[in-house]
């Protein structure tokens, strides 16, 4: 009895203790974070951006993952994954770059800010999360969709403070400092900035990754401008190749034009490195702007150093950084346009998704239905009559049935038993001065059973993100939908919960694909196309086509190393049918069935299996013609073909069973001449593009010319249509004798104006259905050679407007 009470003085004694220190160490860790999106915590909705966060652990050590949950669009979503190990009182700092963010899943059902941040130790699939103290919840501020963001990447940020005066559009321009620590070492994570200005700033001195990052941004669409110095080729490290001029010496504005409208400003002259490089702006023969594009990006260099305390005193810097900006960056910021991963993950998950098990013949199923209503009602009767056993039919009738059943499943579900199934496709544009490819690309699996599945690809430069099926606002179930591995190489990602027969999809950037070159030599000779093309890819160039204009000339398949001749007739006789850029036309030519089907019958229309493959050939081709906004716009004719190899190494689980592939491949060429000719270009053969006038303002709602839409839908403003020629019309060689307009949308209110490109002056057009001009063709086309059109709509104007269509008609010089 003594002991029984000696034992509840001692329960009493450590209870007391308990109570009476609460304060004792608990062995759980105590992880305070600290997150920065972006900039000063900016991004733009929708585009990738650097992430920075800071950890500290004021409790025991620990090990585990830390979880960033992002969601780029609203038909995306994942979670980063980072293996984290922090002693007891230990701190890191974590970068990495996310796909980008929206505002979807701010809030949860409460009202309270979600936390994008997750911390599991042991590890995302079987630890235990620990409650993070710090701002988890914290949330990136979107700019807004109306302004141009400007980086600006410079040791003396100060000295370019002028730039914030600047507006692009009629728009103030968002201008963010950046520093080397804001340069991440994934492309995607620069995607926020719509350009990014370098002054006073060694390239070398970044990291090898983050400037290779800087350089495949440019690849993808990025775009840099940057001023210049003596000898700068040593500060830009592994970007030497975007040096357009090295300079070598040193002038100034007065001493090349003492009249001229610039302040004496510096300038630095040498050799340019490219011939393509564009002349924007100049003093004499003197370039004081140049620009060039690599890949779908550009790269704008001034020949001055932008620090010259003349800048900011001059009262035309506004207007003249407004033109170089309009040159330089595509943005139009009068118009919305959806997140670029939105864009295309519609159209390339529809291609991804098509695999052969989800095909299921029409008339196969018709006419099992019938023969199984023959078989089972006048033939079984009759034979069952006739031998006197029509007592059999009980179980003669279900077993036909059950047969039925099981051939029409087994029919149907084959290509599913076999294993899961990969679906791997891109849209792949080739430079020519290289042998490296990039585009948009897209991973699909259908899966045979349910559970965890890990999709990977080999090639290191191919940054997919997870897609989602259906608007759901749960972000406890979006948060474990797909994880990606952070700062891999390649993708990485890995499905959970997936249901039995189901298919998960990924898209997103493919970058510098090894392919080779393919080497060509084109003319247009005696009225027809005569040259050579050799395939130095390494991979068979499957059902190529040479297209331009409306005109589509099949090639056939060119095997890897296999030289091909080629001679045809230029379509009716006119050259320019074979000098313009493609357009819907040509598609129509080289897959008429699928796009009379689709666009004639105003429908989704049926194919079988046997056309699967040329139908996804078909999808890709439109997307890359349609789709302007997407990808590099060229005024030059394509080669197109297509690759069935495995280019992306994509794997499920570590396997590659059962992967299916088609890649297409464009290069832009160009069609040389030989002797004279005449040419006539109509009006479907310009693919115009439209900025609101510089110096003016305005809306575009809708810009259907990103689309291949013949219209527009605009505010009161001005805006500018430029028509673009190819680049084998020379306006110092050749002559044009006449310039047709057609006005389609004459509203009384309207103005129509064509610039003068020699005087820089806007002629007023009659508001009437054609006009003609056949004086002086010549002035009204740019050094770039581009013809301008003008639309000027009145106060209070909201409308669509089909844009006007043009007509040209010259002689080729020889």
């Amino acid at each position: 009895m003594r002991k029984v009470e000696n034992f509840k003085k001692i329960i009493v004694l450590l209870m007391f203790c308990f109570v009476l220190l609460p304060g004792m160490p608990s062995a759980e860790a105590k992880l305070e974070v600290k997150i920065e999106y972006g900039v000063d915590n900016k991004v733009q909705m929708g585009k990738g951006h650097p992430v920075k966060i800071e950890m500290k652990n004021n409790g025991d050590a620990v090990k585990g993952d830390l979880v960033i949950f992002t969601s780029p669009t609203y038909n995306m979503a994942g979670s980063y994954v980072i293996p984290v190990e922090l002693e007891s009182g230990g701190s890191k700092v974590i970068d990495l770059s996310v796909k980008g963010s929206t505002d979807q899943y701010s809030y949860g059902y409460n009202g309270n800010p979600t936390d994008t941040i997750s911390f599991y130790e042991g590890g995302v699939e079987n630890g235990k999360e620990v409650k993070l103290s710090g701002n988890a919840n914290a949330k990136p501020r979107f700019m807004a969709d109306n302004r141009l963001i400007l980086g600006v990447l410079s040791n003396n940020h100060d000295a370019v403070n002028y730039m914030k005066l600047v507006k692009y559009q009629n728009e103030a321009m968002e201008l963010l400092n950046i520093k080397q620590e804001h340069i991440p070492t994934e492309s995607f994570g620069l995607e926020m900035f719509d350009v990014i200005l370098i002054h006073d700033f060694p390239i070398s001195t970044l990291t090898s990754a983050q400037q290779k990052a800087l350089k495949e941004w440019v690849t993808n669409g990025g775009s840099i401008v940057y001023d210049s110095k003596i000898s700068m080729a040593q500060d830009f490290g592994e970007l030497t190749d975007l040096l357009l001029i090295d300079p070598i010496k040193e002038t100034n504005i007065t001493a090349l034009n003492s009249e001229s409208t610039f302040p004496n400003l510096p300038v630095y002259t040498g050799e340019m490195k490219y011939d393509d490089v564009k002349v924007l702006v100049k003093e004499g023969e003197t370039p004081l702007t140049v620009l060039k594009t690599f890949g779908a990006g550009t790269v704008t260099q001034v020949t001055s150093s932008l620090s010259n305390a003349a800048w900011s005193g001059w009262d035309g810097v506004g207007t003249w950084w407004n033109s170089i900006m309009q040159k330089a960056s595509t943005k139009n910021v009068a118009t919305y346009k959806a997140p670029l991963l939105e864009e295309i993950s519609h159209q390339l998950s529809a291609i991804g998704e098509t695999f052969p098990g989800s095909i299921v013949s029409v008339p196969l199923l018709i006419g099992a239905f019938v023969l199984y209503l023959i078989i089972l009602i006048p033939v079984l009767y009759f034979i069952l009559k006739k031998t006197d056993k029509r007592e059999h039919a009980w179980w003669i009738i279900p077993g036909i049935a059950v047969f039925t059943s099981v051939a029409v499943f087994g029919i149907g579900a084959k290509d599913r038993i076999a294993g899961t199934q990969i679906n791997e496709s891109s849209i792949l544009v080739l430079n020519g001065e290289t042998k490296y490819a990039s585009g948009f690309g897209v991973a699909s699996i259908l899966t045979n059973s349910g559970g965890k599945y890990r999709v990977e690809t080999e090639h290191e430069q191919t940054d997919f993100f997870p897609v989602t099926y259906g608007y759901n606002d749960n972000i406890d179930l979006m948060k474990n939908y797909a994880y990606l591995q952070a700062g891999g190489n390649g993708t990485n990602i890995t499905f959970n919960d997936v249901e039995y027969w189901s298919i998960r999809t990924s898209v997103g950037n493919v970058n510098n694909v090894e392919l080779g070159a393919l080497d060509y030599e084109l003319t247009v000779k005696d009225g027809k196309v005569v040259g050579n093309i050799q395939n130095g890819l390494t991979y068979e160039l499957q059902d190529a086509y040479l297209l331009s204009g409306r005109n589509a000339q099949k090639l056939g398949s060119i095997k890897a190393g296999e030289a091909k001749q080629i001679e045809f007739d230029i379509p009716k006789g006119n050259i320019a049918n074979v000098l313009a850029s493609p357009n819907y036309a040509a598609l129509t030519n080289a897959f008429p069935v699928f796009s009379n089907s689709m666009y004639q019958q105003g429908g989704p229309m049926q194919i079988e299996k046997s056309e699967l493959q040329s139908y996804k050939q078909f999808q890709m081709l439109d997307m890359l013609l349609n789709r302007k906004n997407v990808f590099s716009e060229t005024d030059q004719p394509i080669i197109v073909g297509y690759i069935t190899q495995d280019l992306l190494g994509t794997k499920v689980n570590g396997k590659k069973s059962n992967n299916h592939s088609l890649h297409l491949v464009a290069i832009p060429v160009t069609i040389n001449n030989d002797g004279s000719g005449s040419f006539s270009f109509s009006e479907e053969q310009f693919s115009p593009k439209i900025a609101i006038t510089e110096g003016e303002s305005g809306n575009i709602f809708h810009n259907g010319l990103d689309y291949g839409e013949p219209f527009i839908h605009v505010s009161d403003g001005s805006y500018t249509i430029t028509y673009q020629l190819p680049e084998m019309i020379s306006k110092d060689r050749d002559s044009f004798t006449k310039l047709k307009l057609k006005l389609k949308t004459r509203d009384g209110n309207l103005e129509y104006f064509i610039k003068n490109q020699e005087t820089g002056e806007l002629i007023s057009l009659e508001n009437k259905s054609s006009i003609t001009i056949e004086e002086e063709v010549k002035d009204f086309i740019s050094n770039q050679n581009g013809i301008d059109l003008v639309i000027k709509a009145p106060v209070n104007f909201e409308e669509q407007l089909e844009i006007p269509g043009i007509e040209l008609e010259g002689e080729l010089s020889q």
